[in-house]
This record gives structure tokens, C-alpha cells and sequence, in this order.
């Protein structure tokens, strides 16, 4: 198992550094959110501009933040982290609100009094996140990010059914919408709302939400009404809130076409997505029939570093280039190398299953061929495979490019475990060899 990291909240001082402190006009949004947020900074790509994930502080706001580029205007900066933190909502399936917005030469976020009970981590997991291009699609996320992250069952209520009319404009279909897509519901809150409302009666819970729930909250002129000093009628909306979030759900990812980071690890395309691009669709089409890939096809694969998330480059496992590749029916064998050739790892994209498969064991090896050069080699290797024994989440990058090709999700060791002392004993003794090489070299 990965070993345990005490995560500790940073000063204000530990984080504007680096890049962070380089003068500028900066602008950030202070972010107050219901749900976990990171101790440690991330710099994110996204819409080809870079935005800065700040995290929780001791006495100020987690934020995100950017530059202002030039021949933009701090209000469509503004605009642009808003779409950011609305995407991020829908990964994480969290609520943010933005406290304000501020700047300034260096991003500076907002001060707050407050030094305990945040729920932390230690940072994003962004591997998946989209960039949906409409118009509906950028509101719904908006709608139910701010849905989400209200503390107001009623006004929680009213942004995610909201969602329901960006997705089906017409009241007609929405209805019909509703009843069907209720059965499909597998949130456990959402059930039991939806069984007790069964219960209590209501045959058209479509109607219900829209006529006790939507125009309740929204209009005063007539019954049913909300009446905000009613407890009773917030505990209604809380506990049929779950409904509609479901509901705002379903319709960004089936109306909308948003996928949700669940159904994206149920597809897991993008293990082989990335070198599908490389081979081209020809020859992945022969590769998904089973066919023979024939001669005629030249198959041009860039050199990779394989890396694992959250962990450093291995310089023994960086700018590999091809030795050979293989094809065995629907599998595609590729076998790389260092210059050396003393280092060889190999990859199968199983085209069959959409599976990268990668046996720590059996497709790794390395030789030692005296040098000092090599142990040290040898020992970043080690390093790789007590890492990645420890739940690591393999990523494969284009060398040249830094662009991800393939991911896997994180290894799940099956009847073994890493100890790791042993690992630690044994990448320190690589160490040790290379470092008496080098000194016997000079001698």
C-alpha cells in the first residue's frame, strides 16, 4: 500500500513562490466550498492558458488564479477561472462558490479567521477533466456547481432544476424525462427520497418536484408556497434535494454530453486513447477486427518517459524509444529501450478489452553492466517499482511534447504487498554502488 503522508495546511508565505511570485497582473477567485480542497499548489492547463489551483491556507481562502493575458480584460479573466471552477466541481462532484475576487502584482487571496475544520487533501486528481464547448453545457456545470455549494436547501433546489431547463427547454418533454430517467438513479439518498415520496402517495414525482418543489421556491403569488420560517418545509427540500441532483446529473451527461468521472473509469478509453492517436485510425481499425497489420503500414511511435502521478521523473525510464513491435491478433506489443539497451520495458495495448497492460514483474528488466552509470540506473528503477507497488497510477508521456499518451489506474497488488524497508535498503545500496564506482573511475 502507498505510504501514508501527514498533509499539513501551509502560510500564505509557503505558497506565493516561484512562478507565484513573479510580479503581474494576477487574478484569482476566493473559493468557499463544502467539500475538500488541496494543501499543495497545482498549475493547470486548461483551454491553453495556465491557471494556478492555491490551496487552503492557514489564514486565507484556497483559490484559483491566473495571469491576465495580454488583450484580455480582468472581467473575461474573471469569466474564464469561473468556467475553470465550474469544470473542477464537476470532476471532484463537489460545490464552490467564490467568496470574491481579487489580484494585484502577485495573487493574493482573501483573509479568513479560520484555522481548523477544513476537509483536505493532498491535491486534485485532474487526469480527466473536459472542456465541454457549448453554451448549455457551460451553464448546467455553472448551475450545478453553485447548486452544489449552497448551504440553502430551497435555492440548492431551484440551481439544480435549473439544470433541467438549460438540458430539456420544453416543460412537455421534461416531464416525460423525469419519469423515465427516475429508475436509472443509483445515489442511495435519492432513493430513499424518491421511495418515500412513493410512499406517502405521489404517483407524478416529476410533477411534484416541479409544482412543490421548483415554482414553490420561486413564486409567492400562489400555494403551494415556500415559507422560509417553516422548518418543515426546509427539511422537505433537503431531503429531496438529492433527487434533483441526480437528476442535474444525468442531464449534463446523457442531454448534454459531459461525462462523469465515474463513467469515463467505467469506459477506462483513455489508457489506449493516446496511442490510438499515434497509430492512426487504419491501422487501429486492423488492430480492433484482429486482422494483420500489414507491411505497408509505417507506424512512426515517439520516444516516452513513464512516470507515476505524484511521484518525480526516473531519468532511467525517461525519452525511451522503440526497439520493436509485435502484433498478436488484437494485441500490439511495443518493446522499449535506453540507448544502452540495458534497460527494456514492454507494453501491450489489448485492443480487444481497451486495456494498456503492464506486468511489473515480467515487463521490466534491467542489466548491470559494471558502471556507475548503470547502478544508478538500476536504483531508480527500484525506486520505480516500490512506487509503483504502492498504488501508483501509471502515465505514459510523449517525450518530445510532455503530452500524455495513456494512463492506468492505480496497481492493485494481488496477494503481495511492498515492504518498504527492504525497498528502501535496497535502492540505497544501488546508490552506494554507484557513488563507490565513481569514485574508483577517478582514481
Amino acid at each position: 500500500m502507498e505510504e501514508i503522508r501527514r498533509l499539513e495546511i501551509p502560510e500564505t508565505n509557503d505558497v506565493i513562490v516561484g512562478e507565484l511570485a513573479e510580479r503581474g497582473d494576477w487574478v484569482l477567485a476566493n473559493v468557499d466550498t463544502n467539500g475538500s480542497w488541496p494543501v499543495a499548489t497545482q498549475k493547470v492547463s486548461y483551454r491553453r492558458e495556465i491557471v494556478w489551483i492555491l490551496p487552503v491556507m492557514k489564514k486565507c481562502f484556497p483559490a484559483v488564479a491566473m495571469k491576465v493575458p495580454s488583450g484580455k480584460d480582468r472581467v473575461k479573466c474573471e469569466l474564464f477561472l469561473m468556467r475553470f471552477l465550474s469544470n473542477l466541481a464537476w470532476v471532484k462532484r463537489q460545490g464552490f462558490l467564490v467568496a470574491g475576487f481579487g489580484g494585484g502584482n502577485v495573487p493574493r487571496p482573501m483573509g479568513r479567521d479560520k484555522t481548523f475544520g477544513y476537509s483536505i487533501c493532498e491535491e486534485f486528481n485532474l487526469s480527466y477533466f473536459p472542456e465541454p464547448e457549448s453554451d448549455s453545457a457551460l451553464l448546467a456545470l455553472a448551475l450545478l456547481r453553485e447548486g452544489r455549494g449552497l448551504n440553502h436547501p430551497g435555492y440548492a433546489f431551484l440551481s439544480c432544476y435549473r439544470v433541467l431547463e438549460v438540458a430539456l427547454r420544453d416543460g412537455k418533454e421534461r416531464g416525460e424525462w423525469i419519469s423515465k430517467k427516475l429508475d436509472m438513479i443509483t445515489d442511495h439518498r435519492a432513493l430513499e427520497a424518491i421511495n418515500k415520496l412513493k410512499a406517502q402517495g405521489v404517483e407524478n414525482i416529476g410533477e411534484h418536484l416541479r409544482d412543490s418543489g421548483r415554482h414553490a421556491i420561486a413564486h409567492a403569488k400562489e400555494k403551494p408556497i415556500i415559507d422560509p420560517d417553516d422548518p418543515s418545509d426546509a427539511r422537505r427540500l433537503r431531503s429531496e434535494l438529492p433527487i434533483m441532483d441526480a437528476l442535474a446529473e444525468l442531464a449534463i451527461e446523457d442531454i448534454l454530453g459531459v461525462e462523469t468521472s465515474h463513467t469515463v473509469w467505467r469506459k477506462h478509453l483513455y489508457e489506449l486513447k493516446g496511442f490510438k492517436d499515434i497509430l492512426g485510425p487504419d491501422i487501429v481499425d486492423h488492430l480492433a477486427r484482429g486482422e494483420q497489420i500489414t507491411e505497408q503500414h509505417m507506424i512512426d511511435i515517439p520516444n516516452i518517459n513513464v512516470q507515476l502521478r505524484r511521484h518525480g521523473p526516473y531519468p532511467s525510464l525517461s525519452n525511451l524509444q522503440v526497439k520493436e513491435i509485435g502484433q498478436n491478433g488484437s494485441n500490439f506489443f511495443m518493446v522499449f529501450q535506453l540507448d544502452d539497451e540495458a534497460l527494456q520495458i514492454q507494453f501491450k495495448l489489448d485492443f480487444a478489452e481497451e486495456r494498456l497492460v503492464f506486468d511489473l514483474i515480467n515487463d521490466l528488466s534491467i542489466e548491470d553492466d559494471g558502471t556507475s552509470e548503470s547502478a544508478e540506473a538500476i536504483a531508480e528503477v527500484k525506486r520505480f517499482e516500490k512506487e509503483y507497488f504502492g498504488n501508483g497510477e501509471l502515465h505514459i508521456y510523449n517525450a518530445e511534447t510532455g503530452e500524455l499518451i495513456s494512463r492506468k489506474d492505480a496497481y492493485i497488488p494481488l496477494n503481495m504487498y511492498v515492504d518498504h524497508k527492504a525497498a528502501d535498503k535496497e535502492i540505497a545500496y544501488w546508490k552506494q554502488t554507484a557513488k563507490n564506482r565513481q569514485e574508483k573511475d577517478r582514481r
